[in-house]
Order: structure tokens, then C-alpha cells, then sequence
């Protein structure tokens, strides 16, 4: 099997994490409006077909006319409110709760008319299924929730009434029951979606992590070769005026001989620390191009602003005076620069081709310099 590295990583963990909360709670109503939206409109066509479904049921329980044909408009807007909520949840149409309420008075009504005028039996599991739905849809959207579940909700106990005429004890035991059933599961619910959400934003955090890692050199604490890369190709892409810096710690192969690779490696990081001190603004780009190449962007800056840079890191080089015995241009380590300003639309390899022949010519010259 196939080791995954970061960049794996980072893409597999990208596609899970949301940037705010509403964007999950957005997604979640993309994945299970539909279904919700499924159910009414089953139960709707099911009433709408009852007839051809039960016998022609109008006649068995002598349902009138006109009783009928409301009955059967009713069926067809719960249809269209039905697909209505699934677009509204598809394009993040601010009124999805106003259709949610307006599909459950409809419900409501009908509900009431098929237990107090019609007492058909399925009423009561009806209502159960539909708010059982809603709950398990919309438990991590409470707006929502609550406009579909609170008419059908009072719906029952006023069907008991008027069917009894009086308060039906039973009835409201039962009714209770299920009322705290309906809160118990939706925190319940609420719980595991909340913990989703500390889920994702852990996941944010390690995103952060793997980014860090992907375009950072652990060494020194600059960017890397990849992340210099992406930059110079989104700057030459967006046509901004940048000019580059390529640097070479001089005899750095002797340094690394006489003192040993752990001393090497700590002289590496103090340069880099100069260059990120020289430079003019964080917008500024310091990146280890390899070894003990060093290259710095800067962006909007002319050749003067280069050579302004390059004389500070100079000095700050002879501040910091790291010993170098076996150098042949100084005691302390020194750096060779190569500049290279964009003056017409380049591509980044071209502004790193011609920033490394500036440095070969700074290095022939006789190094500890920097040329144009």
C-alpha cells in the first residue's frame, strides 16, 4: 500500500471541513430536504389516489363532493410545496421556513378533517411519520423544525377535542409521551451534530497544520521551494510587478566540512533569520530554493529597493558575525546576491533563470556581492 502524504492529507481533509457553521447546516439540508420532501409527497399522492388505492374509500365513508375536491387540491400543493422545499434548500432561499409552515398547515387541516369528520384509522400514524420525518431532517436547523412540527404538533390535541368534546386523558398521556420523545430525540440529534461541529473545526486546525508543513522548510522556518513556486506563478499570473533575489551562502561546502552539518545547519537558519529581518514588509517572500540557496520576492519594488535590501543583509550578516575560517572572502559568512526585476509580463521560471545568472555573475565577480 501506498504511503498518503500531506498533500493527500490536506486534500482528503478539505473536502469535510466548512468554513462557518452555516455552510454545514446548508449541506445538511441539501442531503435530507429531499428525502423529507420524498415522504410528504408519497403520503400526498397517496390521498390524492385513495380511491384507486382503498376501494373507493370517499364512498365508504360518504365523504362529500366538494369535501373531496378541497381534499384533493390540498394533495396537490402539499406536491408543489414538497418540490418547492427541496429548490428553496438547493438555492438557500431565505423563505424555506415559510414554505416548511405552509406545507404543515396544510397537513394540519387535512389531518384534522381525516380524524374528527372522516375518523379514518391511518390519521394518527399520519401525523406520527410526518413529524418523525421532520424531526430526523431538520433537527440541526430549529427555525425550520419548528415551523413544520408546532401545527401538526397542536393539530392532535384538537382533533382529540373536537372528536371527543371534552379532553381525552388518555389522549394527552399518550400525546405527552410523544411530545417528550420529540424534544429527548432532537437533543439527542442536536448533540451528535454539534459534536460534527467541533469535528470540523478540528479538522480546520489541522488543515492549518498540513499547509504549514506543505509550504514551510522545517529548517529554517521559511517558505519552501513549492510554496516560491506557487507564488511567482500567481503573481505573474495576475501581472504583478515583483523583482526576485537569489542568494548562495559562499563556500558553504567548506563551512559545512570544518564545522560539521549540525553547525551547518544552524548557520542556515541564522542567515535566514537576517533575511527575514531585511526584508521591507511581511507581503515579502523569504523561501530556501535548496541547499544553501536562499530566494526573496519583493513585490512592487525596483532595482534600487533590491540593492536597499541587499545592503541590509550585508551588514546585518557582519552584526551577526558567524565565523568562517575556511572562506576566501571574509572570516564570517557571507552571502552572493542576484537580482532580477520583472520589467515586462515574465513567467516564474524566467524570473528565477534570470535572478540565477545575475547570481553566477555576483559569484564570478567575486562573491560576497550581489549583481544585476
Amino acid at each position: 500500500m501506498k504511503p498518503i502524504n500531506n498533500e493527500q492529507r490536506l486534500v482528503a481533509v478539505e473536502k469535510i471541513a466548512w468554513a462557518r457553521r452555516e455552510d454545514m447546516v446548508y449541506q445538511g439540508l441539501v442531503t435530507s430536504i429531499p428525502w423529507m420532501a420524498l415522504v410528504n409527497l408519497c403520503f400526498a399522492l397517496m390521498v390524492y389516489f385513495r380511491n384507486a388505492l382503498f376501494n373507493q374509500i370517499d364512498a365508504q365513508y360518504s365523504v362529500a363532493p366538494d369535501l373531496a375536491r378541497t381534499m384533493d387540491i390540498s394533495m396537490l400543493g402539499i406536491c408543489l410545496l414538497s418540490i418547492g422545499i427541496t429548490v428553496a434548500a438547493w438555492r438557500k432561499f431565505r423563505w424555506l421556513s415559510g414554505l416548511l409552515i405552509l406545507l404543515s398547515l396544510i397537513w394540519s387541516v387535512s389531518c384534522f378533517y381525516f380524524i374528527v369528520h372522516w375518523r379514518l384509522p391511518f390519521s394518527w400514524p399520519l401525523t406520527t411519520i410526518l413529524m418523525l420525518t421532520a424531526l430526523s431532517a431538520l433537527y440541526f436547523y430549529p427555525r425550520g423544525l419548528l415551523a413544520y412540527l408546532l401545527p401538526i404538533w397542536v393539530t392532535l390535541p384538537l382533533a382529540s377535542f373536537f372528536l371527543n368534546q371534552s379532553i381525552n386523558i388518555n389522549f394527552m398521556v399518550f400525546w405527552l409521551i410523544f411530545t417528550l420523545v420529540l424534544i429527548c430525540g432532537y437533543f439527542v440529534l442536536r448533540r451528535w451534530f454539534d459534536e460534527a461541529w467541533r469535528r470540523n473545526q478540528q479538522n480546520k486546525m489541522l488543515i492549518a497544520r498540513l499547509d504549514a508543513l506543505a509550504h514551510q522548510d522545517a529548517l529554517t522556518g521559511t517558505a519552501n521551494r513549492r510554496a516560491l513556486e506557487n507564488l511567482l506563478s500567481q503573481a505573474c499570473g495576475q501581472n504583478k510587478a515583483f523583482a526576485l533575489m537569489m542568494l548562495d551562502v559562499d563556500y558553504f561546502k567548506r563551512y559545512n566540512d570544518r564545522y560539521g552539518h549540525q553547525a551547518g545547519d544552524e548557520c542556515l537558519a541564522r542567515v535566514a533569520q537576517v533575511l527575514k529581518n531585511a526584508v521591507r514588509s511581511p507581503d515579502d517572500m523569504v523561501a530556501r530554493y535548496g541547499g544553501e540557496e536562499f530566494a526573496i520576492v519583493l513585490f512592487g519594488a525596483a532595482g534600487k529597493d533590491c540593492e536597499e535590501v541587499a545592503r541590509r543583509i550585508q551588514q546585518a550578516l557582519i552584526q551577526e558575525a558567524i565565523p568562517h575560517e575556511d572562506s576566501s572572502v571574509s572570516e564570517f559568512v557571507t552571502v552572493s546576491i542576484g537580482i532580477a526585476v520583472q520589467d515586462t509580463v515574465q513567467n516564474g521560471q524566467n524570473m528565477l533563470a534570470n535572478a540565477d545568472e545575475a547570481l553566477y555573475r555576483a559569484k564570478e565577480n567575486g562573491r560576497n556581492r550581489w549583481s544585476r
